[in-house]
């Protein structure tokens, strides 16, 4: 499993965090909640991947979320699953 670069690295072992996996779970549910129920979520101990719409993937190192669609970039902070679904779900619709 490798995000797309150029990405937010890692996370170094040691400091507080949330893991990847609770941030894509978060995440996924936060998504639920909001009509998107065919999201799918893998994670490693580095990083989580979440695949939102055709071509709207999500990664996660449990600090930052980021993507890319159609061309634009963007790094969410991953303390903000809330605001971050709401901004995906609207992307989705728009790719839908």
């Amino acid at each position: 499993m490798q995000p797309s670069a150029p990405f937010p690295g890692p996370v170094p072992p040691g400091g507080p965090r949330a893991t990847p996996a609770r941030v894509a779970a978060a995440l996924a549910a936060q998504l639920a909640r909001l009509g998107l129920t065919r999201t799918y979520v893998a994670a490693c101990e580095l990083f989580a991947v979440i695949s939102v719409a055709a071509g709207l993937t999500v990664w996660t190192n449990g600090r930052a979320l980021w993507w890319d669609y159609r061309g634009q970039r963007r790094i969410w902070p991953a303390a903000d699953t809330d605001a971050a679904a709401a901004h995906l779900a609207a992307l989705a619709r728009r790719a839908g």
